[in-house]
């Protein structure tokens, strides 16, 4: 009784479609403790990319984005706008960039260094006080 389950946040991410890419964030989303499944979204995901939908708890979400971050060869952009967090790379920053739009419309932009308290900060707040504790700060 961890409380895990309640504090769930839906992530879109969208991964260039190299398999080994695909494959990456498939295991980032499963050593997140978080399940990913790529679905066939023709017409929905930019050309090139594969879209995988996945939940993951709040405390582990900086731990996938951190791993797409050293993974990806270029930037990461979390947007926290809409109904669900989307991630995707983004060819106009450099590699290991991350870009946060949080739901008021902030942009915060960080290397890794605080990504868990910045992206804690993006996500609508679910009461979720100290998330951030138990969240891998380590880069």
């Amino acid at each position: 009784m961890d409380g895990v389950d309640s504090d769930l946040v839906r992530v879109n991410v969208f991964v260039p479609a190299d398999p080994d890419l695909v494959a990456g964030a498939q295991e980032a989303f499963e050593a997140a403790a978080g399940v990913g499944k790529g679905i066939d979204a023709r017409g929905t995901v930019p050309l090139g990319d594969v879209l995988l939908i996945g939940s993951v708890a709040t405390h582990a979400l900086a731990y996938l984005v951190n791993t797409l971050r050293k993974a990806w060869s270029k930037g990461v952009v979390i947007d926290a706008i809409g109904r669900q967090l989307t991630v995707r790379q983004d060819p106009a920053l450099p590699r290991g960039l991350v870009v946060v739009r949080s739901k008021t419309g902030d942009v915060t932009v960080r290397d890794g260094v605080g990504l868990t308290d910045v992206i804690a900060g993006a996500l609508p707040s679910r009461g979720n006080g100290s998330a951030d504790a138990a969240g891998p700060g380590s880069a």
